[in-house]
């Protein structure tokens, strides 16, 4: 639900903060003389440009450099947060297993019956005693997601004007294409008066 009022509220306010920046000068990576505008071309590719692009933008910009601050603090605390409860369930999952093996080597079929009952009681427990943790981490992958696809987002919606800036100031002028036609034209000419000869 607060991603259909957050999503419009980011990209609205993207959209006006790209229009402020559009006065700044062409970024690095998009400068022809630049050495990674010569890699790009080595490499045959432009690799990932809306990343490089994106990078350029956070080394300029206090609050797109604090939201990739705030984003590396949560894959950090992450780790930390789910930790505990990971180690927690692995334990019980070897335990539960152990216990498996055990029951099985019961020659005597009634108690290997009734202790297979005692131990699914104890695990219907067990996996209500953690039904709320499942919940809460089924939600952090739920936010994980938002907040990649808002990333991603916020890095064209930021990366887009630089391209259009760059498209409307570098457009090659056709003179040169059109001398080069004139040219081919020059040789198609030449070859035909000599077949003709």
């Amino acid at each position: 639900m607060t991603t259909k009022i957050f999503l419009p509220a980011i990209l609205v306010l993207a959209l006006v903060s790209c229009d402020n920046n559009r006065t700044q000068q062409a970024p690095k990576v998009l400068t022809i003389q630049s050495p990674s505008f010569d890699d790009y071309v080595s490499k045959g590719s432009y690799d990932d440009l809306v990343e490089n692009l994106y990078k350029e933008l956070v080394s300029q910009n206090i609050d797109l450099e604090k939201l990739e601050d705030k984003i590396d603090e949560l894959q950090k605390s992450k780790g930390d947060t789910l930790n505990l409860f990971n180690q927690f369930t692995e334990k019980n999952q070897a335990y539960y297993n152990s216990v498996d093996g055990h029951i099985s080597g019961i020659q005597d079929s009634l108690l290997r019956k009734k202790m297979k009952a005692l131990i699914a009681n104890n695990l219907a427990a067990y996996n209500s005693s953690i039904a709320r943790h499942h919940e809460l981490l089924q939600l952090i992958q739920a936010k994980n997601l938002t907040i990649n696809d808002l990333h991603k987002i916020l890095k064209i919606v930021k990366t887009l004007p630089l391209m259009e800036q760059y498209q409307r100031d570098n457009l090659p002028d056709i003179k040169s294409i059109e001398g080069y036609i004139k040219q081919q034209d020059d040789v198609i000419n030449y070859a035909d008066t000599l077949i003709q000869k």
